[in-house]
């Protein structure tokens, strides 16, 4: 079972966002329950958090407004920080390049499959908005060109910003920052995936043990994770939370909430004893209890002695230990 997609009511149909509420579908009799347990914990968090946000104003301050947002950003206000640092195309920032005809039918390939659970995102208007936005990916940023997981990332960014035009200008500032992730070597991933190693060795070395028993790395397990921003691997209330973070502060968040979900599951992790048992509970992760509650994880990735400045000094060692 792939992670809910689903943030509203549990008695409505659909969510703000256009997702469709998945019970009618899941065989597990013990996900409404579970879900309805959590929606009736967060809300007050919700409600609260947005009567602090209208009051104080957050915004006018720079060491408030990191708080803030750690604390989570109202649905209201989302668009207005996720685009509060992004550039404009008019500013001439990004030059054009000619796309190949082999990214633009990967592109095709992939439009029907972006949240098919999504009212917004199954009509032909709004597939073409997304094949426009992802085409502009490939246009600006050549050396990325396309890469399978980036659909769903320029869905939920046209689903938040609900404008077109922005939403293409932040979806290719985000991926310019991260842009070694992706084509032919992703060599900025594979160095990535060497960091998040020695921070579990430093704060979860009993996952390690386990990987290295098993002979498994971490591309192959998490590397999605890192790739897609951790859309579709965690309910979507809990990307939205994260990426409020990372947008504000950068790729640190990557790494805390990695950590922080290796550190919830370490028990189970640890207990494999063959590579199948370890991907199925990697795969599990989306829906754990940990994943869920989203606020929990939250300030619990907060606390973690993970920093910007920490991540790129572990970058120099392992861009050093990675071959080319």
């Amino acid at each position: 079972m792939t992670a809910w997609h689903f943030t509203g009511p549990p008695g409505s149909d659909v969510d703000d966002l256009g997702f469709m509420r998945p019970w009618s579908t899941l065989e597990e009799s013990g996900c409404q329950k579970q879900y309805e347990t959590w929606y009736a914990s967060y809300l007050p968090i919700v409600v609260r958090r947005r009567c602090r946000w209208e009051k104080e104003n957050p915004r006018r301050n720079s060491h408030l407004l990191q708080r803030f947002v750690r604390k989570g950003i109202p649905h209201t206000f989302r668009k207005e920080l996720w685009l509060r640092s992004c550039p404009s195309r008019k500013d001439g920032v990004w030059q054009r390049h000619e796309v190949p005809d082999e990214v633009i039918k990967q592109i095709k390939l992939d439009l029907p499959r972006t949240f098919p659970d999504n009212k917004f995102l199954k009509t032909e208007t709004t597939r073409k908005t997304l094949g426009r936005a992802l085409f502009a990916v490939a246009e600006h940023i050549p050396s990325v060109g396309y890469c399978q997981g980036l659909n769903f990332v320029a869905g939920i960014i046209l689903l938040v910003v609900n404008d077109e035009a922005r939403a293409i200008d932040l979806l290719i500032h985000l991926v310019s920052q991260r842009q070694d992730y992706y084509g032919k070597n992703m060599i900025g991933l594979r160095r990535d995936m060497h960091v998040l190693h020695s921070l579990l060795r430093e704060h979860c070395p009993r996952v390690i043990v386990t990987l290295e028993k098993l002979d498994v790395g971490l591309d192959m397990l998490v590397g999605k994770w890192f790739v897609c921003w951790f859309v579709e691997s965690l309910p979507m209330e809990t990307v939205l939370r994260l990426w409020d973070c990372m947008i504000y502060e950068g790729d640190e968040w990557l790494f805390k909430i990695a950590v922080s979900l290796f550190r919830s599951n370490m028990i189970a992790i640890s207990s494999c004893e063959t590579i199948d048992q370890l991907m199925t509970e990697i795969q599990n992760i989306g829906t754990s209890k940990a994943a869920l509650y989203c606020h929990q994880l939250m300030m619990k990735s907060a606390a973690l002695p993970i920093t910007n400045k920490s991540i790129e000094n572990l970058r120099v060692v392992a861009e050093k230990e990675i071959p080319e």
